[in-house]
């Protein structure tokens, strides 16, 4: 009896052995993540770092600090009003909106020389930078109305103001602008294009008051037998293979096939089915997806009873040895 139970568990681990050595080697590939070059943080600073940038222009909001050399007493600090006027001791009325800090310099030295003052000397820091709001929302790190600081300030400037990527986003941005015109804008801007392909004809200038809307990445959903099903970021030109190594390829008893389910309309579904093991080894093309597809990897009909009676052996064997 005892003799009969060794032959076959001896039976069993060679069924085993030879079902692990049969079939082909699955060729698996990385996904793609947010950390990499082209989609990081560091990558969109670079590129605003890399740009010109003008003086910044005053608006309403900014806060201001003038100066003039020698002259203590007409050191001034104030916010500017939405009417751009302020009214300097000395220089009276002064406008501000739309000069940078130089030229408010220079306007308030030639009011004062005109009247009191032999070659003044006046100095203008911004203290607080108000007027050049953009609203950034969407899958960026920190969303929300973003402060930008220089007089020519475009996408990449607003996306570094606002933290970067977040990890959901997709490759693209929707921009709204008026830009002086009657009617709202809305500019699209492929973010592999800009960020991946160094092309500045995507990076869109701004304007004070406009939006922009970076989208969440579509996802697939791999069930069925693979290592850990659930629902995986749409990442660019992803394919079913890719989708079954981003859930940490098949188990032991996957066919290697899968069953791609793909919604056409409301009412109308299309499956389709993959032979995996044909893709891996250039036999057959792979399928590119689509957001909120549905990759199911099927079973093997001879490998389940197989790997179902290993796994129970090792069960029993462990439970035989910590009974020891």
């Amino acid at each position: 009896m005892w003799f009969q139970q060794r032959r076959s568990f001896a039976a069993a681990c060679i069924v085993a052995a030879a079902a692990a050595g049969c079939g082909r080697t699955i060729k698996t590939y990385e996904i793609p993540q947010d950390g990499q070059a082209s989609r990081s943080f560091a990558e969109i600073q670079r590129i605003a770092g890399s740009l010109p940038a003008a003086d910044y222009r005053l608006g309403p909001g900014d806060v201001v600090e003038i100066k003039v050399f020698g002259i203590k007493d007409l050191d001034t600090t104030v916010r500017i009003p939405e009417s751009g006027v302020i009214d300097f001791p000395l220089a009276g009325n002064t406008q501000t909106t739309g000069r940078t800090a130089a030229e408010m310099e220079a306007s308030i030295a030639k009011a004062l020389s005109e009247r009191y003052i032999n070659d003044p000397h006046v100095m203008v820091f911004i203290k607080e930078f108000n007027s050049y709001r953009v609203s950034v929302v969407g899958a960026v790190v920190k969303p929300g109305m973003t402060v930008l600081k220089k007089g020519n300030c475009t996408l990449v400037d607003a996306l570094a103001e606002a933290g970067g990527l977040g990890e959901k986003a997709g490759t693209q941005v929707f921009v709204t602008t008026r830009a002086g015109l009657p009617e709202s804008r809305v500019q699209v801007v492929d973010l592999r294009n800009l960020l991946e392909k160094g092309d500045l004809a995507e990076n869109v200038g701004l304007a004070p008051g406009d939006s922009i809307y970076v989208p969440e990445c579509g996802y697939v959903f791999v069930s069925g037998h693979v290592q850990t099903p659930g629902a995986y970021p749409l990442r660019k030109d992803m394919t079913a293979l890719q989708s079954i190594s981003a859930a940490g390829d098949f188990t032991s008893t996957a066919s290697r096939r899968v069953r791609l389910i793909r919604r056409i309309s409301p009412a109308k579904v299309e499956v389709r089915k993959v032979n995996l093991s044909d893709v891996s080894v250039g036999d057959a093309a792979d399928v590119s997806l689509e957001p909120s597809d549905v990759i199911e990897a099927e079973a093997s009909l001879w490998k389940v009873p197989v790997y179902g009676t290993v796994d129970f052996i090792k069960a029993v064997l462990g439970v035989s040895t910590s009974i020891k």
